[in-house]
């Protein structure tokens, strides 16, 4: 192996907490290095001392056989390492071309200049980008495929990768693994981190498995298995559990009919029962986000009509929306650096007058819980949310509004940046609120986790509502053929791919 990174016994802390605890691992060029680990492991600390924007106190670190501790980005830039977050922000205005360019020494050329070069690149790899297009009319999988791009033209022989497809249907992360092939096979390196083992198993060439500050095994992907990933994450076997059944024979609680708005949703029907999962999938442009956020008032239906327990209401706004009790998490990116304290994030209920001990007291008990369950990494509750990883704030969002008084919770990929660790609870904790009577609407990319949770899922193509199965008679093959109106190969486990 023509080795590009060795990494010896690095030690960092952030906040004053020890996070990094003599990581060791190395990578070679032409080879996709997977990285898993739990939520608080120190994978984003880690990722953060390769990239430059965090120093770390002891350890040793070469690239291309040369001492490597960067002091910034840039520095880290210049020697070839580029990181692309998961919760990556580009400006809307931009063009493709200056977007890919942005940051480099040619940002400062002329447009056209630009155009050309970004052309050229965008021919390269093979994906289907205007370079003149702007970036606030890109889905995120066009956004991800941008900043690989900007990697390119970084020239980077790095390339780390933080939970970029998180959010991504399957069809869009197999374009993606497609293109990150072609980057190594130039002889560039990657470094791929991501909570859904069966994705690490289809792209990487090893997997490391970083717990608790240290690389505690490393692994050939093609001689494990998700259940073997599963059990070095958690140091225990995941638990069983069985796909729901049929929904619920509770009273209805949502009817929509006949909703519509503009051109991106027409004419969809369907309804919730009491204590229902509904599961909802489409691709980004198959009005999927419009339907969830005309119910939850984001932006308004512009037609038909939605019911709650029988009766015709109005939603125009989120203050209508929560009047009605239907409460709506939504996967914007949201700002890194939180705010409050981590108590703050998960109380369960508005303050409502002078708190007394006593409330006081159930009140942390009951964040203590929540912590406990969803496996949030602290060492103090009272620390500010900004403390937390990506991942464990990701939790508290999700907590928090899990504790609100909705009869309508609707959710969009809420086990978004969080472990699998975590996931069965999210999973045990919504099926305690559906059993209380509550409705939930669950929009996600991974037809895994909707297969696994949810008693029936509606699928959207074209603004359409076109199909809602039962869950005894779907699979994720079946799901992929109705959001892309094509015939497909199932890739079992990994990353599947769509018939041409």
């Amino acid at each position: 192996m023509d080795l590009l990174l060795h990494a010896e016994d690095i030690h960092a802390s952030y906040e004053h907490r020890r996070i990094l605890k003599g990581v060791a691992l190395s990578l070679g060029r032409g080879e996709i290095l997977g990285l898993i680990g739990t939520n608080g492991a120190g994978k984003t600390t880690l990722m953060g001392v390769l990239a430059g924007s965090h120093q770390h106190e002891t350890g040793l670190m070469t690239l291309a056989g040369e001492k490597y501790a960067p002091e910034g980005i840039e520095e880290a830039q210049a020697c070839g390492v580029g990181l692309i977050p998961q919760n990556f922000t580009i400006d809307p205005q931009l063009t493709i071309a200056s977007a890919i360019f942005r940051g480099t020494f040619q940002a400062d050329k002329p447009h056209g200049e630009l155009r050309d070069q970004a052309s050229e690149l965008i021919r390269e790899i093979g994906v289907s980008l205007d370079p003149d297009a702007r970036i606030g009319s890109l889905i995120r999988a066009e956004q991800a495929l941008v900043e690989v791009l900007r990697m390119v033209a970084e020239e980077a022989q790095l390339v780390i990768m933080d939970e970029v497809a998180a959010s991504l249907p399957d069809h869009d992360v197999a374009v993606l693994h497609q293109v990150l092939r072609m980057l190594v096979s130039q002889g560039r390196a990657i470094i791929y981190i991501t909570h859904r083992l069966d994705e690490v198993r289809s792209i990487a060439h090893r997997i490391a498995v970083l717990r608790e500050g240290r690389v505690h095994k490393i692994l050939e992907a093609s001689r494990t298995n998700v259940e073997e990933l599963a059990f070095l994450l958690l140091q225990h076997e995941l638990e069983s559990s069985s796909r729901p059944s049929d929904a619920p024979d509770g009273d209805e609680l949502l009817r929509v009919v006949g909703l519509g708005m503009e051109d991106k949703v027409r004419d969809v029907t369907f309804n919730v029962a009491k204590g229902e999962i509904f599961g909802l999938v489409g691709t980004h442009r198959s009005g999927v986000y419009e339907l969830v956020e005309a119910l939850a008032g984001v932006r308004p239906g512009t037609s038909g009509n939605i019911f709650i327990h029988g009766q015709e209401v109005t939603v125009r706004t989120v203050q209508d929306a929560r009047r009605l009790k239907i409460g709506y998490l939504s996967d914007a990116v949201e700002d890194p650096s939180g705010t409050g304290t981590i108590v703050e994030g998960l109380q369960l209920s508005p303050d409502e007058g002078e708190p007394n001990l006593r409330d006081e007291i159930t009140q942390l008990r009951g964040v203590a819980d929540v912590i406990r369950r969803m496996r949030i990494s602290t060492t103090n509750i009272h620390g500010n949310i900004s403390t937390l990883s990506g991942g464990d704030r990701q939790k508290v969002q999700l907590a928090r509004w899990m504790a609100t008084d909705c009869d309508v919770l609707i959710l969009s990929h809420p086990s978004r940046g969080i472990d699998i660790g975590a996931k069965e609870a999210v999973y045990r904790m919504l099926n305690e609120l559906s059993q209380t009577g509550v409705g939930i609407i669950l929009l996600s990319s991974d037809l895994s986790e909707l297969i696994s949770w949810c008693h029936r899922v509606g699928v959207m193509r074209d603004g359409e509502l076109v199909t809602i199965e039962a869950n005894a008679n779907t699979n994720e093959d079946v799901l992929i053929h109705h959001m892309l109106g094509v015939k497909f190969e199932s890739g079992g486990s990994d990353a599947r791919r769509v018939r041409t």
